[in-house]
């Protein structure tokens, strides 16, 4: 079995570094590399560095499958990358190029990291048809979806939508991280947990960012999860309200943490269903911490996430419930 990661989006990356950032001005790089990139390429590999071992969570669980779209020479290129770090994938061919998206990080200031996305190739519509069949072959040997990232032109708006539906249809545990109409439409089809920040939150429109979450729990979302950056992350869920804060690290790139984040979620909740929220935040916090204190996105072992577990605070207060019956707050389906 796996977990199926559908990031439509993912890049060619290159990683760029420099001491300090000075616009106009000829830089020498301290660091230079080319990386798979994207939310889902991210998610796949905290995943597969925590099945690995080594950051205490021995529990065996799926492994990350990508799916995908990979065209071009640039396509090739994401395709090798991507078996260089023995990450799994299922990738459907495109006429149009894999994007490259640059990130420059600015090592006198890491956490203000520059990031240079491209929109990505135009999908057709038989590359269209080729990705549900790919879908459906994918879900079927899954335990859990995660749905992250921007989508590329001539992918509709509500993709995530009706994946996520599919997947509440076979007792698949399912994960939005997205933003825009995207977002909209993909809580708009219940998934188990949205996984969100407050940018992207308050991209839906004005208002307050908590009363949007307690709205989506009341249709019947398990947890929304809202992160802040450094600031500490809110999580809902029936009856409760978390704030979680992640410990200190020596911040060197934010890029990736929230993806580290639900990584570490998504490992949780399927390795320990019965441990509750609080671990299971817990163990997200740690994973988005041990992200931010390395320059590329992943887990750093200097900050591990099983040396920053006990650091990470999480104080819960009472909610009013949602209204649908058959909401748990250990993770687990009623």
């Amino acid at each position: 079995m796996n977990i199926a990661i559908t990031s439509l989006n993912s890049a060619v990356e290159r990683l760029l570094a420099v001491e300090a950032n000075r616009p106009g001005s000829v830089h020498r790089l301290t660091r230079s590399e080319t990386l798979a990139g994207g939310k889902g390429v991210n998610v796949a590999r905290v995943l597969a560095q925590l099945a690995a071992g080594g950051h205490g969570t021995s529990t065996p669980v799926p492994a990350p499958r990508l799916l995908d779209f990979s065209g071009g020479p640039t396509g090739r290129l994401f395709e090798d990358l991507l078996g260089a770090e023995g990450l799994d994938s299922a990738l459907v061919p495109t006429a149009g190029g894999t994007r490259v998206c640059e990130v420059l990080v600015d090592l006198s200031d890491p956490a203000g990291a520059t990031v240079y996305n491209a929109s990505g190739p135009q999908v057709t519509e038989p590359e269209l048809d080729a990705l549900e069949s790919t879908f459906g072959h994918v879900l079927e040997n899954s335990d859990a979806l995660v749905c992250t990232g921007s989508i590329p032109p001539g992918v509709p708006s509500d993709q995530y939508a009706r994946w996520i539906t599919q997947a509440r249809d076979r007792g698949v545990l399912s994960v939005l991280d997205a933003h825009g109409e995207v977002l909209a439409r993909g809580a708009a089809a219940l998934p188990d947990v949205v996984k969100v920040n407050r940018e992207e939150l308050l991209s839906l429109g004005p208002g307050d960012p908590g009363a949007r979450a307690l709205e989506w729990l009341d249709s019947g979302i398990r947890c929304v999860i809202v992160t802040d950056g450094g600031g500490p992350a809110r999580a809902y869920t029936a009856g409760v309200a978390y704030e979680v804060r992640a410990p200190e690290v020596p911040v060197r790139s934010a890029v990736g943490s929230g993806d580290a984040f639900c990584a570490g979620l998504v490992r949780s909740l399927l390795g320990a269903p019965e441990a509750g929220w609080a671990a299971h935040l817990r163990l997200a916090a740690a994973c988005g911490a041990s992200n931010a204190a390395g320059v590329t996105a992943g887990l750093t072992e200097t900050h591990s996430p099983a040396a920053l577990l006990s650091r990470v605070t999480v104080s819960e207060s009472a909610l009013r419930p949602a209204r649908r019956s058959d909401t748990r707050t250990d993770g687990t389906r009623g």
